[in-house]
């Protein structure tokens, strides 16, 4: 970590704490001030990510079965995108890491990702 950057990864850790609190805390689907869907509000169809926020309230709660009812897709994508930024922060890496991160956020992975998302994007919206 370059250390002319540890304010602002402070300052991401304290938001990301407080963002944590409040999903901890508040249940999104009764309280009103939490963001709604604009696809859901236009058109009725859910999008990949509709129940999301009550999914990570569930997860908070060690709910797994409710979170996956909510949203079944991000279960999968957190230890994904925690390995994505995790990759991030290594500066120098070895070759058979550059490999992994090759195999899991190359061009085919990202096709994969997508063809994923389109998939459940349909699947929710035809059952």
């Amino acid at each position: 970590m370059q250390r002319r950057y540890w304010p602002w990864y402070l300052l991401g850790g304290m938001a990301m704490c407080g963002v944590v609190y409040i999903y901890y805390t508040f249940d999104p689907s009764a309280h009103g001030w939490f963001p709604r869907c604009p696809m859901k509000a236009l058109t009725g169809l859910e999008c990949p990510g509709c129940g999301s926020q009550r999914a990570i309230h569930a997860l908070l709660h060690g709910d797994v079965r409710r979170a996956f009812q909510h949203n079944a897709l991000l279960l999968p994508f957190i230890p994904y995108l925690a390995i994505g930024f995790a990759f991030r922060f290594i500066h120098e890496p070895s070759p058979q890491l550059l490999e992994w991160r090759k195999i899991l956020f190359g061009e085919y992975a990202i096709k994969l990702v997508g063809l994923s998302i389109l998939a459940y994007f349909i699947l929710r919206n035809i059952s």
